[in-house]
Order: C-alpha cells, then sequence, then structure tokens
C-alpha cells in the first residue's frame, strides 16, 4: 500500500544514536488532529524502526521543532537522540521542552 500521507520536509541530518540518516518531515494533517514530527531512518531507528512519529504542541512554530532537532544531548551516550527524548524516556506523546524543564503534559 502506498504511503498516502502529506509530509512536508523540514531538515535532514546524522543520528550518531543509530549510525544512519534521519530525515525530518511535519505531517500538518494527522488523523489525530496535532501537526505530527515525522523521523525516517535510512538504516532504522530505535528497535530497528525505520521511522519515529510525534505530536507536535499546538503552539509550537517551526523554529521551535528546529530548535529540538538541534539541541545536543548532555550525555554523548545518550541512547536517544534529542527529538525521541520524551517519548522514549518518559513516555510522552507530544513533545515538550524537556531541556527548559518542562514536564509532559
Amino acid at each position: 500500500m502506498p504511503d498516502t500521507r502529506k509530509l512536508r520536509p523540514l531538515a535532514e541530518a546524522y543520528c550518531p544514536q543509530y549510525k544512519t540518516k534521519a530525515q525530518f518531515f511535519i505531517q500538518d494533517e494527522h488523523p489525530s488532529g496535532f501537526r505530527h514530527l515525522v523521523v525516517q531512518y535510512e538504516k532504522g531507528g530505535y528497535g530497528g524502526d525505520k521511522e519515529f512519529a510525534v505530536a507536535i504542541p499546538a503552539n509550537w512554530a517551526q523554529s521551535d521543532v528546529l530548535d529540538l532537532l538541534l539541541w545536543p544531548m548532555k550525555d554523548s551516550k545518550s541512547p536517544y537522540p534529542a527529538w525521541e527524548f520524551a517519548t522514549r524516556a518518559h513516555g510522552a506523546d507530544t513533545l515538550y521542552r524537556w531541556w527548559k524543564g518542562e514536564k509532559p503534559s
């Protein structure tokens, strides 16, 4: 079945945690009603998954998402990249500014 989602390209970067290229997209029309950050991994990410997706808060601009993508992890041995931290470490289904002390809602 072909992928019929409308994904808007945002950025591309190397992901050292998974040793692969990551392509970032915004899905403006997600069935949940929330915009989503969609990350596609060339060689697979966490658990070998080729894709990761998480809701973007309604009050976040594209620049907020880019800030997160560029945020360096304090521990270079962190098992997760910055954009997956909220979900993998805290079970959050929506992004939040964990690096500024925010808590998941």
